[in-house]
């Protein structure tokens, strides 16, 4: 290309969609002065201004946010599913992404309602208008604007003195509002648009009012809507298309691939490695022995030592409540300095500390309701946003399929082209219905979708040689954009051309021995036991193998819940409850609950919800003279000369009556009444611990708020002695034939069933 070399000249201003594409550009100009160009994002906040204000930085907006939220808890609570709702925000990007895009297409969110005619979406609405009053106040107040909206700016005409015209090459969407601003700007001078035209994305551009065609390249006036130039645009390049049984397997054709690439001397700079999801890095960063990669996205800051200390401290900090009376930002200061100083990488962390403390301090009032655990874990959230540049990784890129954006390539290889991840979008994303957004004139579901396949579609065209790959499985296929480019009957076997690791490589295997005798100490439990029962496999690598499989957050919830409703029983013993009282104690900590996993705490909430019929029938029991006997009580006791242990949820009294109850969340009970050995086992423990007399066994169903009993147990403990028979002599630990029983065993992989 020719370099600039006119300083008297008025000169065109370049603008691209992503840093690489500008890259790209630059690349091809020799020595010399280059032209002036810049990122869209760069374009559309430099050209404009709003008088007095600033805009604000995107850790400080979630910081006002927050704050709001937890106010507006206190001020909606006429909206029954308020708290829910709120917790599910005050844990995810959706408010950010919803009040951006109503911003963007200048929509007013108090109009909404009136144009859904079902009222789907009335009560939330409601939280969210009345969330988004409450912050645009407070920015003024803070004297920030966020997203630009309507008329709140104005064109910075000095900025073009100098500029000839506008060369934009759009990849994506424009909003209303950058459409207003481009017009603005196409009165000052020339604005150009260079879009590629595909069945993808064609329909995205009839607000220039011309007929288009697709598998066209254009280049338009943005202000007269003339068509200056006409292109075809390439074909799609040579594919081939490999299925794969699992994901790690992928990364044999990736590898492959590779070495073929740096035997024949491509540029490097011509060939890429597209991720849809980034979790996919992972096993390439495993498996990247001889470092080739080099990851676009850069490195997560969570890998260093310093940020598994915070976490590890977040934990502990969760639990013990502590809060003190120093400002909680004063707190986190000096805590995180001494973290740093333990870390050993506080030269390295500092620079990123600094960055986001420095923000924290010019709005330090906004914190001082939160507590020591709430500032750190935003702290933290703040942190893992960081990511660093990859400097010390190969020539071969790793990208995402956004950062590819008007790149060309040699060759390329396109990881994980399966249908739940081509196109990909979040739920989160999409809160409107279809109906809505196309009478708001905002982008639909299938508009997104669609925008997504136009980036991948561009892959194929703009690269000679392609690979795809995905994972072909039960619960996994390729992605119908395949059949939709009739490129389906190219599909192979990926895993007979490509292995990680060698074919006939010679294995040692050595059978293990599942027959053994149960050890003289082992200590049984009605799961245990229920363990046992289901998959005789599953109780040996459980309890005798000793494996920890994952824990399971729905078992945690359950966990809380019961904790919870413990706690509030607890003040009764020996009395009969205040169901009034202790459904408000209930509600008190379900609020301040703490889980790692944000969603949990939705899970909680929803949990407690539901326990409207329990209150119910708690409140009938009461009248019927219950009274609480104990809460949580452990035992511990012997069956046919076995020893087992457990812990009772709760046991009541009623005329004479000892009611042993276990809560249960299930949607049936049924097994659990028929086959199960669990309230037999309490009866046992119940007498353990000194109970005497009448003795029933009940489990409770919280959301249908009913008792239901277990009317067999000394036939049932009759039962369970003849079971524990078994265990006197050596037992073959094998596979359950119920193969529904393996569906969600942790131990599958090992075991070797076919589920």
């Amino acid at each position: 290309m020719q370099l600039v070399d006119n300083f008297g000249e008025k000169l065109p201003l370049y603008v691209f969609a992503t840093q690489r594409h500008m890259n790209e550009f630059y690349r091809g100009f020799q020595d010399g002065f280059l032209p002036q160009a810049m990122r869209v994002g760069e374009f559309f906040s430099g050209v404009v201004f709003t008088p007095f204000l600033k805009a604000i930085p995107k850790n400080i907006r979630k910081i006002f946010l927050l704050n709001i939220i937890s106010k507006t808890r206190n001020l909606t609570q006429s909206i029954v599913f308020e708290k829910s709702f709120l917790g599910y925000l005050e844990s995810s990007s959706f408010l950010f992404n919803f009040f951006d895009e109503m911003a963007l297409f200048l929509v007013d969110i108090s109009q909404i309602p009136l144009k859904d005619t079902y009222g789907d979406y009335e009560d939330h609405l409601k939280i969210l208008f009345e969330i988004y009053e409450k912050y645009s106040l407070k920015l003024k107040e803070n004297g920030f604007y966020d997203i630009l909206k309507g008329d709140d700016y104005q064109i910075l005409r000095e900025y073009f003195e100098n500029i000839s015209c506008i060369e934009f090459y759009l990849d994506g969407f424009l909003s209303t509002q950058e459409k207003n601003i481009l017009t603005q700007i196409a009165q000052i001078v020339p604005v150009f648009l260079h879009i590629k035209c595909d069945g993808y994305n064609i329909s995205h551009f009839k607000f220039l009012s011309i007929p288009l065609e697709i598998n066209y390249s254009y280049k338009i006036d943005f202000k007269t809507s003339e068509i200056l130039l006409k292109t075809p645009m390439n074909t799609i390049g040579e594919i081939e298309i490999f299925a794969f049984s699992s994901r790690i397997s992928q990364v044999a054709l990736v590898f492959e691939r590779i070495n073929k690439w740096l035997e024949s001397g491509i540029d490097e700079e011509k060939v890429a490695i597209i991720t849809p999801d980034e979790d996919f890095v992972k096993y390439l960063k495993l498996l990247d022995k001889y470092n080739n990669l080099n990851f676009a996205m850069g490195k997560k800051i969570e890998d260093y030592y310093f940020v598994q200390m915070l976490k590890k401290e977040l934990k502990i900090l969760k639990k013990t409540s502590l809060n003190g009376e120093k400002h909680p930002l004063e707190w986190l200061d000096d805590f995180i300095k001494e973290l740093l100083h333990k870390s050993g990488e506080e030269e390295f962390i500092q620079k990123f500390h600094d960055r986001i403390f420095d923000l924290y301090k010019k709005i330090k009032d906004n914190f001082d309701g939160f507590s020591y655990a709430e500032i750190l874990e935003l702290y933290l959230l703040d942190l893992l946003d960081i990511r660093i540049d990859d400097v010390s990784g190969g020539k071969v890129r790793v990208m995402g399929v956004l950062e590819s954006r008007g790149l060309s390539f040699d060759r390329v290889v396109i990881l994980d082209f399966n249908e739940h991840l081509v196109p990909s979008l979040k739920d989160s994303d999409m809160f409107l219905n279809t109906n809505i957004r196309k009478s708001l004139g905002i982008p639909t579901l299938r508009d997104r979708q669609d925008l997504q396949k136009h980036y991948y579609l561009q892959i194929l065209k703009n690269t000679q040689k392609i690979d795809i790959a995905f994972v072909n499985t039960e619960s996994a296929s390729y992605s119908k954009m395949l059949d939709e480019l009739d490129l389906s009957s190219k599909i192979q076997n990926g895993d007979e051309k490509y292995r990680i690791f060698p074919s006939n490589q010679e294995k040692i295997y050595q059978k293990e021995n599942f027959s053994v005798k149960l050890p003289d100490d082992f200590v049984f439990s009605s799961s245990r036991l229920e363990s046992f029962l289901a998959c005789k496999r599953k109780f040996y690598y459980a309890y005798l193998d000793k494996l920890n499989p994952p824990k399971s957050t729905s078992g945690e919830v359950s966990s809380v819940l019961h904790q919870i409703l413990s706690a509030g029983y607890k003040k009764y013993i020996q009395k009969s409850p205040d169901i009034f009282s202790i459904q408000q104690d209930v509600q008190n900590q379900v609020d301040l609950s703490f889980f790692d996993v944000q969603i949990d705490k939705l899970k909680l909430q929803i949990d407690n919800q539901d326990l409207e019929k329990f209150w119910q029938n708690e409140y009938a029991r009461v009248k019927e003279g219950i009274v609480v006997l104990g809460c949580e009580k452990e035992f511990r006791t012997s069956i046919g000369g076995f020893e087992f242990i457990g812990r009772i949820d709760r046991i009541d009294s009623l005329k004479d009556e000892v009611l042993l109850i276990d809560y249960k969340l299930k949607k049936s009970l049924a097994r659990d009444l028929k086959s199960g050995f669990q309230l037999a086992v309490y009866a046992h423990g119940a007498r353990a611990l000194g109970y005497d007399g009448k003795i029933r066994g009940y489990f409770y169903d919280l959301k249908e708020g009913k008792l239901k009993e277990q009317e067999d147990l000394n036939e049932k403990l009759e039962e369970l002695e003849n079971i524990l028979k078994i265990f006197e002599d050596e037992i073959d630990f094998e596979t359950t034939q119920e193969k529904k029983n393996c569906r969600y065993c942790p131990f599958t992989d090992i075991c070797g069933v076919q589920v």
